[in-house]
């Protein structure tokens, strides 16, 4: 069978798995009408507006808690693993220049026990300790031009641009109101106020996949919402390659081999077997580091077109927007 009679059964292929990446998307209630509790950060000296809040949707659910990177031993070796029972988000900052000018990327991370994986749960991403990263992207005046919110394999990318940001840096046909990411609308421009003073965005994140289902601002007291309240404690980012064990300190990533920069305990069995062989690449799905004390040379590409992986890597932060139509 030759190429161009291939091609037809590429494209069932591919539909029918995103067919099953978008089927755990439900139609997202109003935040305030959505059972679950309100994740807030603490410990930090930034502004409130610069601190993003979490609506957990069933957090009843020991998955769908935000938790604790942890290690305990299994069989006489050392496992990391996410605790739900302690919540706790990590940070970094990172600057970056364009041809434009300078900015600096507030880098936030949180990690999950798993995405489930039953008969009754089906998730094409189902595995163990997945995350999330929200980035807010900073001019020299500290206000919020862009929020890009990715889980930490790569994949579900949504890009917000604030009201701070100049219309000619948005990428061409941009959305006036909403935009469709995978299943889910999501607001097309954050409004923020050029001073803000209570504001902050609240995402709300769906039950199992960890989904970001909904982006609103709020402004004023938390207790509005009508929801129990969980802290986040804070830690630097590199904290992630010094989990305490016993005397010891274990990383959360691979440090050395061919998963070198991957998240520990973290295979996607489902990704590999329906995504992996089209994509060229079998650890697709798996989770991996972002961050300043990453060393590895594993590429964290956005786009499943293989031909553009380096492109869309957003380790170069400045090539990943150019990439993704962005004028900063």
């Amino acid at each position: 069978m030759n190429t161009i009679a291939l091609r037809p059964y590429f494209f069932i292929l591919g539909l029918f798995v995103l067919l099953i990446a978008t089927g755990c998307a439900r139609s997202p209630k109003n935040y305030i009408e959505t059972d679950g509790a309100v994740y807030t950060p603490q410990g930090s000296s930034r502004p409130s507006v610069q601190m993003p809040l979490f609506l957990v949707k069933e957090d009843n659910r020991a998955y769908n808690r935000i938790g604790k990177p942890s290690v305990r031993q299994v069989n006489g070796a050392p496992q990391v693993y996410v605790d739900p029972g302690t919540p706790l988000i990590f940070f970094e900052e990172q600057r970056f220049a364009t041809e434009k000018a300078k900015y600096t990327n507030l880098v936030y991370r949180v990690h999950f026990e798993q995405v489930p994986l039953s008969w009754s749960e089906i998730n094409l991403t189902a595995g163990n300790n997945p995350g999330l990263l929200v980035i807010y992207t900073l001019d020299d005046q500290e206000q919020i031009l862009l929020v890009t919110t990715v889980h930490t394999c790569g994949c579900f990318l949504a890009f917000l641009p604030t009201s701070n940001l100049q219309k000619q840096a948005l990428p061409p046909n941009w959305p006036d109101t909403d935009q469709w990411v995978y299943g889910y609308t999501l607001p097309a421009m954050v409004d923020l106020p050029v001073m803000p003073e209570s504001e902050q965005i609240i995402f709300t994140l769906e039950s199992q996949t960890h989904r970001i289902a909904h982006v609103e601002v709020i402004d004023g007291s938390l207790n509005q919402l009508g929801k129990p309240f969980r802290k986040i404690e804070q830690a630097p980012m590199d904290r992630l390659y010094t989990l305490p064990y016993g005397n010891e300190t274990v990383s959360f990533f691979e440090i050395a081999g061919e998963r070198e920069g991957y998240v520990k305990n973290n295979r996607k069995i489902l990704e590999k077997l329906l995504v992996g062989w089209w994509a060229f690449d079998f650890k697709v799905g798996e989770d991996k580091a972002f961050s300043n004390s990453d060393n590895s040379e594993t590429i964290f590409y956005t786009s499943l077109k293989f031909w553009d992986r380096k492109a869309s890597d957003m380790k170069d932060f400045p090539n990943f927007l150019k990439y993704w139509g962005w004028g900063l």
